[in-house]
């Protein structure tokens, strides 16, 4: 196979295909960006050649331990030089193919790296400043309620002269209300206990209306009846350090959701390599097909919600992803949920995610698909199939845009675009009370109906071409004709499974066909077979209207040349002659 064909372009995320030994087959665009090659460059480098020598030798040993299709290894904070000379960490999430290549996903975590170290460095910071600084000294005389400084402590918190009260109750009055009553019942169990020394941690009010975060700690100097009286101590104004703290924490809580984001869309695409093998462009110029369409070129800057109506195997999912591409969302993730196949007690889960321990068997925590989502599109296949309680949950995930993890108490904001898809009549399931209501008139905002392939006819012979090409390419056979008693069955045949099932009868005679020319054996289709004209004359009427459609495609398209640069004879292949004799045959006229 052409390494060209490996599916990987689409995919949001750097990716490769690599030969066992490590040589590099493909590389999509955001690989080659990370790691700093001009496109087509990486293929037949060894990607272990961009690995640190001292990590290279256990890469090679991960990729030899990959020996089958459900194999998989992750090469985690491997150190790597890119092709212009950057130093880079990366993840690295390998396993084979089901024709025996390895593909991998790449994440890069230097940043996280470098967040990590950071904390560390502050950290140790703090403690030092802990053990060693200390802003305003304090004396405490707890029988006569009074606290003294040596130093401005009006000043230190930026109050007027004399303004802060020099009484522990007093004090008491300016600690954070969140603070307070923790302060003043830890305060009274170390006088009652007549601990030697004492240490609080609070936010205390300061002159311009905000908190400064303070350390207080001491000693008691004297003692009477086992109770402290006189005791003597320090202030640390911690403020800089706990917001760094805060800052960092929140920097690590950032990457750590990342982090798992990434993970979970590693594994989404890992399961999409495979299932994205189906026809990559929409293949057809009817008029059905066009007016189709217009409507997604109409919608797909927006941000609508958009519910694609349409029998099944007519390529709602070709329409769904042509939105996506076309829209500002298209640098994120096109995330599919088929609602019709997920079990019921796993639905929420799946759609929201859940956190470690909600339910039996959640031993970790879960992104769901719509957080994995977050900034891109969901398409919700087969949404009529979707239980009615979790219809009320999504419409709330919709409407407000926050999710809740199953077992979670934080509600999570996402933005992200809703593309619903469904086979079924859901006006009709609404007034059967099967369907919310609320969440029909949500998701029908802008309604795109795929037209089913018996309103397309004419476009039969160009899909015929297109799956012929392309299983020939993926088989290694070299099909250059259709046999014609072949294509005038398929033309007439009603097809009630779309342009799927035509894919797989065209796939089957292809694994099936001995020579260069095709042959579709009419058992190939549905049970029902074939549905055959009555009459020979019915027949030829449906073939003349197919020709008549792509002769006036052909012409159309070069202007009304039938000799010359570009002509319509050219198009079609066949001698100028020929196809005036056709046009005269079916009538075709130049309009005025």
């Amino acid at each position: 196979m052409d390494p060209k064909a490996l599916q990987i372009d689409d995919l949001p995320g750097p990716a490769l295909f690599l030969n066992p030994d490590g040589s590099i087959l493909r590389a999509n665009t955001y690989a080659e960006n990370l790691l700093g090659f001009e496109p087509e460059a990486m293929v037949g480098l060894e990607f272990q050649g961009l690995i640190e020598e001292e990590y290279r030798e256990g890469w090679v040993d991960s990729l030899a331990s990959i020996s089958g299709p459900e194999s998989r290894v992750k090469f985690d904070r491997v150190p790597c030089v890119t092709g212009d000379g950057r130093g880079l960490t990366l993840c690295i999430d390998a396993g084979a193919t089901a024709d025996g290549r390895v593909a991998a996903l790449i994440r890069e975590v230097t940043a996280e790296q470098r967040a990590l170290a950071d904390l560390e460095t502050r950290e140790r910071r703090l403690q030092v400043g802990l053990g060693h600084l200390t802003d305003l000294i304090q004396f405490v005389d707890v029988p006569n309620d009074h606290v003294r400084w040596h130093g401005d402590f009006d000043a230190f918190l930026g109050y007027a002269d004399g303004t802060f009260p020099q009484t522990l109750s007093g004090w008491l009055d300016f600690i954070h209300p969140d603070d307070r009553d923790r302060i003043e019942a830890e305060y009274q169990a170390i006088v009652d206990s007549g601990s030697p020394t004492w240490e609080f941690r609070y936010r205390i009010r300061a002159g311009d209306g905000t908190y400064r975060h303070l350390l207080d700690r001491g000693a008691f100097v004297s003692f009477a009846d086992g109770a402290g009286t006189q005791g003597i101590g320090g202030i640390i104004d911690e403020t800089e350090q706990v917001v760094a703290r805060e800052k960092l924490e929140s920097a690590l809580a950032e990457v750590s959701m990342l982090r798992d984001r990434l993970e979970a869309e590693s594994e989404y695409l890992r399961s999409e390599i495979d299932s994205t093998s189906g026809f990559e462009d929409i293949v057809g110029r009817s008029d059905a097909l066009r007016q189709a369409l217009v409507q997604v070129e109409s919608v797909a800057h927006t941000n609508a919600t958009v519910l694609l109506l349409g029998e099944t195997g007519t390529g709602k999912e070709l329409l769904a992803r042509a939105i996506h591409r076309r829209s500002a969302r298209r640098d994120r993730a096109l995330i599919k949920v088929d609602c019709g196949t997920l079990p019921a007690g796993l639905v929420e889960s799946e759609l929201f995610g859940h956190e470690r321990g909600s339910f039996t068997g959640a031993h970790d925590r879960k992104i769901g698909r719509f957080e994995l989502a977050n900034g891109g599109t969901i398409l919700l296949d087969e949404i009529g199939e979707l239980p009615l309680d979790l219809q009320a949950k999504l419409l709330r995930a919709i409407e407000e845009g926050e999710i809740r993890r199953v077992g979670g108490k934080l509600d999570i904001p996402v933005d992200v675009r809703v593309i619903a898809a469904t086979n079924r009549d859901l006006r009709a399931e609404v007034r059967e009370e099967r369907f919310r209501a609320d969440l029909y008139y949500r998701l029908n905002v802008f309604p795109i109906m795929a037209p089913p392939l018996r309103d397309r006819r004419e476009d039969i012979l160009d899909l015929v071409s297109h799956f012929v090409a392309k299983n020939s390419a993926e088989l290694g056979k070299e099909i250059s004709r259709v046999a014609e008693p072949s294509l005038n069955a398929m033309v007439t045949y009603e097809w009630p499974g779309n342009v799927r099932e035509l894919r797989n009868v065209i796939e089957r005679a292809v694994i099936l066909c001995p020579g260069d020319t095709l042959s579709v054996d009419p058992s190939q289709f549905a049970e029902s077979g074939p549905t055959v004209a009555s009459t020979a004359g019915s027949l030829k009427d449906d073939l003349h209207r197919v020709e008549r459609a792509k002769i006036l495609r052909a012409l159309e398209e070069s202007g009304w040349k039938i000799k010359g640069d570009g002509n319509a004879a050219s198009r079609l292949g066949t001698a100028p002659s020929t196809l005036r004799a056709r046009m005269r045959t079916l009538g075709i006229t130049r309009p005025n």
